[in-house]
């Protein structure tokens, strides 16, 4: 059982989406997940997971240029809620890279450890969505505003998939590479081109995904790589296998 709920309009440029999930199978579950282009919370109810092995109950996940590996022992009920980076870096206050690549503790970045709670007691997913409405009213008010330099490429990665070349974002903000890679990894996380390339992965598995039999050089054009082997490497990199092998593999299997 799903649920998504979409933030309230104040929220919408701060807040990507809110997913709540409870989800019970016969055993341990494992899946492969990500990338993708937010800071992700995951607020869990009851039980633990594994993330790369590591035990996490309620955590934090920064932007990384790789799937993970999630697994819960046959039960995960709770909320994961997604964050645009340049939000996450003002919310939490902390710089993105210390949250990079991996995951933390809910509790090492957000103190307030009883909302949890009263998202368990809520009535339904409608009532736990209203409340995160408030809750992040709330923090959003008190957050530092995010670099409006760092914003603005943001969006212009975003919106572009990826394919903006990054000596010209550097060029459109008159800062040197290196200037753009220390602030995109302080309030972002990752350098601008690991970036890119996760946009530009993420456009091609959606387009991919639409498609039985995906044409792969089509893809490769249509998402600013050079050409097909520019994709294929850039999949291997970030799953580890090459396009067509990732997608007959991508569904969860039982550990």
């Amino acid at each position: 059982m799903a649920a998504v709920g979409t933030p309230a309009p104040e929220l919408r440029e701060r807040v990507s989406r809110y997913y709540g999930f409870a989800e019970a199978t016969s055993g341990p579950l494992r899946r492969r997940e990500g990338p993708g282009v937010d800071v992700v919370v995951v607020l869990s109810f009851e039980h633990e997971w594994l993330i790369d092995n590591e035990s996490r109950v309620s955590f934090v996940g920064g932007l990384t240029d790789r799937q993970v590996t999630t697994e819960h022992a046959g039960r995960s009920y709770g909320i994961q809620i997604d964050l645009p980076p340049p939000a996450a870096y003002g919310l939490f206050g902390v710089p993105m890279h210390e949250l990079a690549q991996r995951t933390v503790a809910l509790e090492d970045v957000f103190p307030d450890r009883t909302f949890v709670e009263r998202l368990v007691e809520a009535d339904g997913w409608r009532a736990r969505f209203e409340l995160l409405d408030a809750m992040f009213g709330r923090a959003f008010a008190d957050a530092r505003p995010p670099s409006r330099e760092i914003e603005w490429a943001w969006r212009r990665l975003r919106d572009t998939h990826g394919t903006v070349a990054i000596g010209s974002l550097a060029l459109e903000l008159g800062w040197s590479r290196k200037r753009m890679v220390a602030r995109f990894r302080e309030q972002l996380g990752l350098a601008p081109k690991a970036i890119a390339r996760v946009m530009r992965f993420e456009r091609a598995r959606e387009l991919a995904q639409t498609d039985s039999s995906p044409d792969w050089a089509r893809i490769a054009v249509e998402c600013g790589y050079y050409d097909q082997s520019h994709l294929t490497r850039d999949f291997r990199a970030v799953t580890g296998l090459p396009p067509a092998t990732f997608f007959q593999d991508a569904v969860s299997v039982a550990a």
